[in-house]
């Protein structure tokens, strides 16, 4: 799933709103979820500041192998 794809499923999972979104994370402005949105691409930080907001978490995890669970990492901002 695209960038883009996966914010609008978040927003629309969590009825919320671009703008309610962007307020979220301390923005001014629909257009900066907006923007993410058409571009596809953020930085990570940005990402986790959005999915930190929705109460999800990144993980990244090996496609195929032998304990997964023992090579899975979750991101955080460092807080």
């Amino acid at each position: 799933m695209r960038l883009g794809d996966a914010i609008n499923k978040l927003i629309k999972d969590n009825k919320k709103s671009q703008a309610g979104l962007a307020k979220m994370v301390g923005k001014k402005n629909q257009s900066f979820i907006g923007n993410i949105c058409i571009r596809n691409s953020t930085t990570v930080d940005t990402l986790l500041e959005i999915t930190d907001a929705l109460d999800y978490e990144i993980v990244i995890r090996p496609r195929s192998g032998e304990a997964k669970a023992d090579r899975t990492i979750k991101l955080s901002r460092g807080e």
